[in-house]
């Protein structure tokens, strides 16, 4: 499709014998004709020979094209692209095919990519060019592209919503919590039992509302907040998460231990909250015997898989999903304390990270999380 860029005269070869010029001849017609990609010998801005895949690109019989310009079939917006393009690549200063629309005999729009070279095609100059067509390629990154602009529309979205949370549900929530309490400490004992019950209820409402804004909060924050990756030590990340869980460690007897763990590329803030929440669930959901934590890790190539093994209660194996739910409980608040967000915020840190989360568990045998984390980093949200 490309014009021929001129060139030297190739320096002259001994001559071939008739047998080996004939074999030479029928070796290309084959390779030509035969190859699954278009290819074509332009001579003059026409085509001189076409094979049989760059006609089916193209919509037409090999005979309809022969002899017709070559930028005929380009896109009219595209033309002036391809001609740049193409004298860069027969020049020698790129080495990549370059892209561009084609429109069809049936009037279809598609994207190929295309490289050319020059040649000497019956003792004249002309390009020998080759053709793919590329079009699924290019549906699906448009298609990319637009859950990209979804993604970063959602992201924008989620970050006004954690600002209402943060400034306009909070102050609101707050005096109401305050008159609460007030009401709970000046009237204690005045008002009749139903009373007392009734403002014991508004202020343990109240409370626990505070704490889910705060939670869906830093739920919303995971991804638009989150600092830039770096090199993290996961060994010093599960010390800090430890040292933030001392006072719960103590109070229970409870023995965290690990192998040697490697230094990952992440957001270390996150990865303590990581830790620290997959710590104290354990430390939450225990048995009558101390917690034991056990956390190691296995890589394999770029990526690292962490387990964090527990004693605990364990988990229903038909839960193993549900677990990983924003607010997901599957016990009462008078049982375990708690706003089912742990886990959710869990599984948002990994997947910022290009991770995933998981959950192997039986009712009263422990549970055990996997998760995965690239070593070279995941995609920031």
């Amino acid at each position: 499709m490309s014009q021929m860029l001129e060139m030297e005269q190739p320096a002259a070869k001994p001559a071939a014998t008739a047998g080996e010029s004939k074999q030479s001849r029928e070796l290309f017609r084959a390779l030509f004709h035969r190859s699954p990609i278009g290819t074509y010998i332009v001579q003059n801005g026409h085509f001189r020979l076409v094979n049989r895949q760059l006609a089916y690109i193209l919509g037409y019989e090999e005979d309809e094209l022969t002899g017709r310009p070559s930028l005929g079939y380009v896109l009219t917006e595209d033309r002036d692209i391809v001609r740049e393009n193409a004298v860069r690549m027969l020049k020698g200063e790129c080495a990549q095919g370059y892209e561009f629309r084609i429109i069809t005999k049936q009037a279809k729009i598609k994207w190929v990519m295309e490289t050319v070279a020059p040649v000497m095609y019956q003792r004249k100059r002309a390009t020998l060019g080759s053709l793919i067509d590329v079009t699924e390629r290019k549906l699906v990154e448009e298609r990319l592209r637009q859950s990209t602009l979804e993604i970063q529309r959602s992201n924008a979205e989620l970050e006004q919503f954690a600002y209402v949370i943060s400034h306009d549900l909070q102050e609101p929530l707050r005096m109401v919590a305050s008159y609460t309490q007030l009401l709970a400490k000046r009237y204690a004992n005045q008002l009749d039992g139903d009373a007392d019950e009734f403002i014991s209820y508004a202020v343990d409402g109240a409370k626990r509302m505070q704490t889910l804004l705060h939670e869906l909060l830093d739920y919303s924050r995971v991804g638009t907040r989150g600092k830039p990756f770096s090199l993290v030590n996961c060994e010093h990340v599960v010390d800090q998460a430890m040292a933030n869980l001392k006072i719960a460690i103590e109070e229970c007897g409870a023995t965290v231990s690990y192998e040697v763990l490697p230094t990952v590329m992440g957001d270390e803030g996150q990865l303590v909250r990581l830790f620290q929440n997959l710590i104290g669930n354990a430390i939450k959901f225990r048995r009558e015997e101390p917690p034991h934590v056990y956390i190691s890790a296995l890589r394999r190539q770029n990526v690292v898989t962490f387990s964090v093994k527990d004693n605990g209660i364990g988990i229903d194996p038909q839960h193993s999903q549900s677990v990983f739910e924003i607010f997901r409980r599957l016990h009462t608040k008078e049982e375990y304390p708690g706003t089912g967000m742990g886990l959710a915020i869990c599984k948002k840190i990994v997947e910022r990270h290009g991770g995933h989360i998981s959950v192997q568990s039986q009712p009263g045998q422990g549970s055990t999380f996997h998760f995965t984390i690239n070593m070279a980093g995941g995609e920031p949200a």
